[in-house]
């Protein structure tokens, strides 16, 4: 199976069960189709850049991968039918959506789930409808890991995904509010920057917080003037996060602010991270950087050092 799966060369079904010296008139049992299953997922999992996508898929039409699921859904015990689940995703199997629907709503929170990000993987038609029904819906850490994983299959293989926007400003969950405004960032969803500049003033200071950081990612400027004007009233982790979209900005117009912020900063963590800022900004900003390490008393020296030569970090 192995084999096949990495041959460059497309295989017919015939050829493939001849191959693998299989009879395709002869139905496998289920606990030999668990079997074949288990190696699917091998492969995928230790060779999925090698592998030749449709010889993987033709391996799984001689021994009726998709038919095998579809029973264990339809008829398997509560285990069997969150494996099938996890399967169609480890081996890019399929289901139907009609043997799927039934289970998305089911009051089994772990089978509805697998269920729910399984039909995101599938679906063409509005996968990521649960977002829209529930705003309440959480986002456990391996959900987040979950779901960005069926966001990049998606992506690979073309599939429709919408606008993480949306989801942001519906949901009623902190953290799901904080996940798609990574994905924002990750997938440089630049026409949605002038909606999420509204959660700048969010009461979450991490929610504020990520939303500057993926403003300065893309690279947003017409929020420059905002940031510098709130900077002074925020905790301490919201200014590095100011100092950070500045500096990604790069407009050339906030030399000055940056120069006063490390002058008024008491905390060596938010001075260094202005530091940083200064010395990669502009020939200005390396040249208002040397004017300060020549003021530095012997106590701060070792910030300048650092920024010029990270390596020296456990130092500090």
């Amino acid at each position: 199976m192995k084999s096949i799966s990495l041959d460059s060369n497309t295989l017919s079904e015939e050829e493939i069960a001849d191959r693998l010296q299989y009879d395709t008139k002869k139905r496998p049992k289920p606990n030999e189709l668990r079997i074949i299953t288990q190696l699917l997922t091998e492969i995928k999992s230790v060779h999925e850049d090698d592998i030749h996508e449709l010889n993987y898929q033709t391996i799984q039409t001689v021994f009726q991968i998709t038919r095998f699921l579809e029973r264990e859904l339809q008829f398997g015990s509560k285990r069997a039918k969150i494996q099938a689940l996890k399967l169609i995703q480890s081996i890019n199997g399929y289901a139907s959506e009609a043997v799927l629907v039934r289970f998305l709503y089911h009051r089994e929170i772990e089978l509805r789930n697998s269920a729910r990000y399984t039909y995101m993987w599938l679906s063409q038609g509005d996968p990521f409808r649960f977002f829209d029904e529930d705003i309440g819906m959480k986002l456990r850490q391996w959900d987040m890991m979950e779901l960005h994983a069926i966001l990049e299959h998606r992506k690979k293989v073309g599939y429709n995904t919408p606008s993480f926007i949306k989801w942001v400003n519906t949901s009623a969950e902190e953290n799901v509010k904080i996940f798609f405004i990574n994905e924002i960032r990750l997938y440089n969803e630049i026409d949605s920057a002038p909606i999420l500049a509204k959660q700048i003033n969010a009461r979450s200071t991490e929610i504020r917080g990520e939303a500057i950081r993926t403003l300065g990612k893309l690279k947003y400027k017409e929020i420059e003037p905002k940031l510098i004007e709130m900077y002074h009233v925020q905790p301490e982790e919201v200014k590095r996060q100011i100092i950070s979209a500045v500096a990604d900005l790069k407009t050339d117009k906030a030399l000055g602010f940056l120069y006063n912020a490390y002058d008024e900063a008491d905390n060596w963590g938010t001075k260094r991270i202005i530091l940083k800022a200064l010395y990669e900004y502009s020939a200005m900003g390396r040249k208002t950087f040397d004017q300060l390490e020549r003021k530095a008393d012997s106590h701060t020296a070792i910030l300048f050092a650092h920024t010029k030569h990270p390596l020296i970090n456990q130092l500090i």
